[in-house]
């Protein structure tokens, strides 16, 4: 009979630990989901994640209680297994003793692997799934004790709000419910039913689609080949630029060097206030060229720019060649569309 209740105990102890883990680390949007879908036990897991300082001290509380009743039950009980045969080998009146600390350790280990790190790690791995099945008894549990609990979760709040000068400074406030961060997929999933139910135009919904999905694409997928790029040459004078600029349609040129490497760029801009017109561009008119690779996603490209408070992107290979170029406004038009080159 012992057994049998021990075995249960510590069953009871899993489902706890795996609550307590898999409330914690579900995704709400997957749980809201599945909950809209009708699939069993989601509604009860979404209404304690929605109060999850009320359900976790239940948690604990359960933990807590058949731990401590597993090691009253379990310790005497592994003991007495334990003396006879510690007595046959020798031990005489020390077996008592080695019996009572080997039934403490083996108690303990067996409660740790089977009552809390396997469904510990159960739960991490499948937070939806394990969320799911014990949501049940663990909201039962904490309606049962629902009084006590809410007397415990009253007592550590005042402590929170009360407990001294630095709490205070860092507006530290007690909570029912755990903030919910929306991953880049629950927004573009909500930014597509916005569409589907005509709250955005098709334009404005194709655009927050492209700019929730501008942090994952690399730069390599917008650059301008070498090749195809208009460059200048570093003795350029402000007139052939301004030639340069009106012929191509465009503001910055990269400046090549004797060698043929690029020395940063220039901007139409830089002609203005130049007395002579053909005299080259002094080094120090020249802008410097972020460097950036390949697999660079573009939020990265666009952040790098704007800490080098700079306009043009070199994109270089693994090998450290350059492929490419991209501008801060070929990076904004992913997000917001073709705007004019100024």
């Amino acid at each position: 009979m012992t057994e049998v209740l021990l075995l249960l105990l510590t069953l009871a102890c899993a489902v706890f630990v795996a609550a307590e883990f898999s409330l914690t680390t579900v995704e709400r949007g997957a749980l809201e989901r599945a909950a809209e879908a009708g699939e069993r036990g989601a509604d009860g897991a979404l209404k304690a994640v929605r109060r999850l300082t009320f359900q976790l001290p239940g948690a604990q509380l359960g933990i807590t209680v058949t731990s401590l009743v597993i090691g009253v039950l379990a310790e005497p009980s592994l003991a007495t297994l334990l003396r006879g045969p510690l007595e046959a080998i020798g031990l005489g009146v020390a077996a008592s003793s080695v019996a009572t600390v080997l039934g403490v350790a083996v108690s303990t280990v067996v409660l740790m692997v089977v009552g809390e790190l396997a469904p510990k790690n159960w739960a991490i791995s499948r937070p939806l799934a394990v969320a799911k099945a014990v949501a049940g008894p663990q909201r039962g549990v904490t309606a049962a004790f629902g009084p006590f609990i809410r007397h415990l979760n009253g007592t550590a709040n005042r402590f929170v709000r009360r407990f001294g000068l630095l709490l205070r400074l860092l507006k530290v406030e007690p909570k029912d419910e755990v903030a919910s961060v929306f991953t880049d997929d629950e927004l573009a999933r909500m930014v597509r039913d916005t569409g589907d139910a005509g709250l955005l135009s098709p334009a404005d919904s194709e655009r927050l689609r492209d700019a929730l999905g501008l942090g994952t694409r690399p730069v390599g997928e917008i650059l301008v080949p070498v090749q195809e790029m208009i460059t200048v040459d570093h003795r350029v004078p402000p007139a052939q630029l301004e030639r340069t600029a009106a012929a191509a349609g465009l503001s910055r040129f990269p400046v090549a060097g004797p060698t043929g490497a690029v020395l940063g760029y220039l901007h139409i801009m830089d002609t203005l206030g130049v007395d002579d017109r053909d005299r080259p561009f002094p080094r120090s008119s020249l802008h410097a060229v972020t460097r950036v690779r390949i697999d660079t996603p573009l939020d990265d490209t666009l952040t790098a720019l704007r800490a080098a408070g700079g306009h043009l992107a070199a994109v270089a290979g693994d090998g450290g060649n350059v492929l490419g170029f991209v501008t801060m406004e070929d990076v904004l038009e992913e997000l917001v569309g073709p705007a004019a080159t100024t």
